[in-house]
């Protein structure tokens, strides 16, 4: 009777396995299966993205006190699209007058909010051939302006961190927030956005701007995978 295994040992080799070629599963040498968890599947299948804001040693300003209507970076999911929120992240370069520095991240469940201002951004794949593109609006900077979010709970408050509200003139002289992760989807649910729906960072200083560098990573694929 002929065998018909299901796994295979690939501890030096791993098959490059072609579009809807069979092959079988993977095992290590101490017969546990290779598993990729999902979200990094994703990047691995072209479906990740990275957007961000500031660059080398030229940070960006923030926005005043964080608002509905002003963001720091917002990324617009069109009809017949899905995101996932997959990170956001703050780095403050240093605070000049002692003011409350708030970052948040929002997800919005029901429309494109993008309005108008900031400087057009095209994601980056996080896969380095770039197979796939983001779609929808993307764009960065302390001047845009969006639509009124959609009334609780469709507008969802995913994570926020209130940083120092000291005056640290050198960022060596003491730490400047309790850590530069606003949101991880390693870390936290994720929220899965489906049809017309943004995704939106803030970073607002109360009463005097504070120069910091900012990372918005997300998924993005055709619904019919989810829906």
């Amino acid at each position: 009777m002929a065998r018909d295994d299901v796994f295979l040992v690939r501890h030096n080799s791993i098959p490059a396995v072609g579009e809807s070629n069979a092959e079988r599963a993977i095992l290590n040498r101490m017969g546990m299966q290779v598993i990729v968890d999902f979200f990094s599947q994703l990047v691995l299948s072209g479906y990740g993205y990275h957007m961000q804001i500031g660059t080398e040693d030229a940070p960006v300003a923030s926005t005043t006190s964080i608002d509905d209507l002003l963001v720091w970076m917002v990324k617009d999911n069109p009809a017949g699209s899905a995101l996932i929120p997959l990170l956001y992240e703050v780095n403050i370069g240093n605070f000049t007058t002692a003011t409350l520095v708030i970052s948040m991240l929002e997800a919005d469940k029901d429309k494109l909010r993008y309005s108008s201002g900031g400087t057009a951004f095209v994601p980056a794949n996080l896969r380095g051939d770039d197979p796939n593109a983001a779609t929808g609006d993307s764009f960065v900077g302390t001047d845009i302006t969006v639509a009124a979010k959609s009334a609780v709970p469709n507008s969802v408050e995913l994570a926020r961190l209130q940083h120092l509200e000291d005056v640290i003139a050198d960022p060596g002289n003491g730490q400047l927030s309790a850590r530069p992760c606003i949101y991880s989807v390693k870390e936290r649910p994720m929220l899965v956005l489906v049809d017309a729906s943004s995704l939106l960072a803030h970073h607002g200083a109360a009463t005097a701007d504070v120069n910091s560098y900012g990372v918005m990573q997300f998924a993005q694929f055709a619904k019919a995978l989810v829906v």
